[in-house]
């Protein structure tokens, strides 16, 4: 049996989640990845997107609750210590189309936060459910 291929730095980035994330999930282990899930299904709004990410991220109770809180979150983590981070946004397509304006901010934030990450030699992949525009994870 061969081991899994790691997850690398050079990855980080916005992904359509595929067909099966088992092998993937598997990478991430092997990793030292932190597998964060955030079910976006019920996220309507600005207040319900960015309290389902915190979560996903077991972010402190003293997030704030806004897009600079929530970037500023996702690119500490201390309290998450990992080898690196997959965020898997359940029910993407639906969360686009009821978020409105608010999804594509969201979107650059992941975007900048994969950036982060990945200068610090750490992989940052968010996994998008269902948003065909997105590349696939090689």
């Amino acid at each position: 049996m061969t081991s899994p291929q790691l997850l690398m730095a050079d990855q980080s980035g916005l992904y359509r989640t595929p067909a099966s994330i088992d092998s993937l999930r598997e990478r991430a282990g092997a990793s030292g990845a932190a597998w964060l899930e955030a079910d976006l299904a019920f996220a309507r709004d600005k207040s319900q997107l960015l309290r389902t990410v915190a979560r996903a991220g077991a972010f402190p109770g003293t997030f704030g609750a806004n897009w600079d809180a929530l970037a500023d979150g996702l690119q500490d983590l201390s309290w998450r210590p990992a080898g690196g981070y997959v965020l898997h946004l359940q029910h993407g397509k639906d969360a686009a189309q009821s978020l409105g304006p608010h999804w594509p901010t969201l979107l650059e934030i992941l975007r900048q936060t994969a950036q982060y990450w990945k200068a610090r030699g750490k992989p940052f992949i968010v996994l998008v459910d269902e948003v065909a525009q997105l590349p696939t994870l090689k």
